[in-house]
């Protein structure tokens, strides 16, 4: 399979190749929208977990458990900024 990698012709060199796997996740994550809005909704609904949780770097969010995401939900709904599913 390697010998398919470097001999055919494809559109990244090997170097960017690679490189894509240094990509953080959350950049990578939100590329992948292609709606202004819906972005802006999704970074101001991330900026206020990490407040909430005082999460302050990429890293702490490996350790959130569905607890964290259920307490905020409890204090957005205390907030009455989000409806009971």
């Amino acid at each position: 399979m390697t010998d398919l990698i470097t001999t055919v012709n494809r559109a990244l060199t090997a170097k960017e190749f690679q490189g894509l796997a240094d990509v953080p996740p959350e950049v990578e994550w939100f590329a992948n929208l292609g709606n202004k809005e819906t972005r802006r909704a999704y970074e101001n609904a991330l900026k206020d977990f990490m407040n909430f949780t005082g999460i302050q770097n990429p890293e702490e969010f490996r350790i959130v458990t569905r607890a964290h995401i259920i307490a905020w939900r409890d204090d957005l709904l205390s907030r009455t900024l989000s409806s009971r599913p």
